[in-house]
């Protein structure tokens, strides 16, 4: 951790093992048997006990020559059918909870559960990497684009891994750590969760040196019961932080204000307000070529300007400049970092289809402050141009989703879209509220599916209601796969 050292960063990293065993000083991620036992606590029930693995996989169909195959176990899939398979591709070995039939002819570790066991080499590997600095991300919306923002600071002077595009989860992210060697100097970690305790077990696997929780909003109510048990449950990153960590805060959000309350650790603010140690002004919107604000760290401002849209994603960027203050980054590689991001896969993308329309596609996901946020950046984006939403059903908001879904609604027609084209299990409450709201019934509409929507721009374009120029905004849960829509505009440009 180099906190505090101005104009310096991390310092490469250390080959020292979590066991005392040192992993290879060359950069590779071969793993030896003897490590995997340290790591997992798993017992050889056969095969050569000197073996040497490549690397770790999950995935029989691409599992790299010489690694080790770990069998996972879910509700919907059963690893261990496929530890064959792996064998046949080139893995030198298998981890199960269950002896495989028939025999296979390499090494065989037991253990009693393979996840647990993919997340104990993860946390083996990183306890490994003594200098490596690890910063951790989470938050209801936002991670993926800080985390991408991050990077792209970090890129200009360090080797960094970080996390596979959304492996986030207790799957992915050991799977995106695990690759680390030596020669990596920086780890950007994304943890996203559904459950309470993920991300305790998450912080558990990564130590991270600086985290951030970048918001709390109303996303995965279904197993999470309310916005205080979401909140809980992304608590979790700053209750597993090590005494000497450092907690980033977003001063924005009272939730996050009122967690960090509760820890003892060294903090970075961020926000709009004068308090904030990392602090925006002087925001100005670009339209289609994004924002450009004034960046505060302490004494230290300049300005930046952002290729991505939307007011919200400036404050991702002031959580990425704290992020990356944290550990001693300067200031002008902070600046220049920002400006070089663009935006991610699926999300706020402007493309232009079929017939000169120009879409805002942010299909990756959603929950009621992103489908807020992304109504309120076509707004801005719009100038004197028709708009369109076209939105899909937010999932995992269990009791509250009727009301959620028809604050949205009434939210089209109070920011002045034209037209709501809407699907999924909840479009009609949308679509009700909107007309409620003051839009016309032929305009706020409710489909049966993905396809409809499409034949319904296709009619509003030859009749003339939209054309080149106007505005779409498709958005909806990841589940909802809302990208068809823009893939069906796409063919016909």
């Amino acid at each position: 951790m180099v906190a505090g050292k101005k104009n310096n960063g991390p310092e490469p990293g250390s080959a020292a093992g979590g066991s005392g065993k040192a992993f290879s000083k060359t950069g590779e991620q071969a793993w030896s048997l003897e490590q995997v036992i340290a790591a997992t606590g798993g017992k050889l029930a056969s095969g050569n006990p000197d073996a040497i693995f490549s690397a770790v996989s999950t995935d029989s169909r691409s599992v790299a020559n010489g690694a080790l195959f770990v069998a996972l176990r879910g509700d919907n899939f059963n690893g261990e059918k496929f530890c064959g398979d792996a064998v046949r591709l080139g893995a030198a070995g298998v981890l199960v909870t269950e002896v495989p039939e028939p025999p296979l002819d390499v090494p065989v570790i037991i253990v009693d559960d393979a996840l647990q066991a993919l997340g104990n080499l993860a946390a083996f590997r990183r306890a490994g990497m003594q200098n490596l600095t690890v910063l951790a991300i989470t938050g209801s919306s936002g991670k993926t684009t800080v985390k991408e923002m991050v990077a792209a600071i970090f890129a200009r002077r360090f080797k960094v891994i970080k996390t596979l595009g959304n492996f986030n989860n207790l799957i992915g992210l050991p799977l995106s750590l695990l690759p680390v060697d030596v020669s990596h100097q920086v780890a950007i970690l994304e943890m996203g969760m559904n459950q309470p305790g993920e991300i305790a077990r998450m912080a558990e696997i990564a130590r991270p040196d600086i985290a951030c929780i970048n918001n709390v909003q109303s996303a995965h109510l279904q197993g999470l019961a309310s916005i205080e048990g979401v909140a809980a449950a992304k608590g979790e990153l700053f209750a597993g932080m090590k005494p000497d960590g450092i907690l980033v805060v977003n001063l924005e959000d009272p939730l996050v204000r009122k967690l960090a309350r509760q820890y003892g650790q060294q903090r970075i603010t961020y926000g709009w307000r004068r308090q904030a140690l990392v602090r925006g002004t002087y925001l100005y919107n670009r339209g289609e070529n994004g924002f450009s604000f004034t960046l505060t760290i302490g004494k230290e401002k300049g300005r930046v300007r952002l290729q991505c849209v939307g007011r919200h994603n400036v404050l991702n960027a002031l959580a990425a400049a704290a992020l990356a203050h944290g550990v001693g980054i300067s200031f002008d590689d902070i600046c220049r970092g920002l400006a070089q991001f663009v935006s991610y896969d699926k999300r706020l993308q402007i493309e232009q289809v079929s017939g000169g329309l120009k879409v805002v596609n942010d299909t990756y996901n959603a929950n009621p402050a992103s489908m807020l946020a992304a109504l309120e950046t076509v707004k801005g984006l719009r100038r004197n141009q028709r708009s369109v939403a076209v939105l899909g059903d937010m999932l995992e908001l269990g009791a509250e989703a009727g009301v959620a879904h028809r604050a949205i609604g009434e939210a089209v027609t109070r920011l002045e879209f034209d037209y709501l084209l809407a699907c999924g299990s909840f479009a009609k409450e949308m679509v009700a509220a909107a007309r409620e709201a003051g839009m016309g019934a032929d305009r706020a509409v409710a489909f049966a599916g993905k396809d409809k929507i499409v034949t319904h721009l296709r009619q509003l374009e030859r009749e003339g209601q939209i054309g080149p120029g106007d505005w779409l905004l498709v958005k909806g849960s990841r589940g909802l796969g809302m990208e068809s829509v823009v893939a069906a505009l796409q063919e016909e440009c």
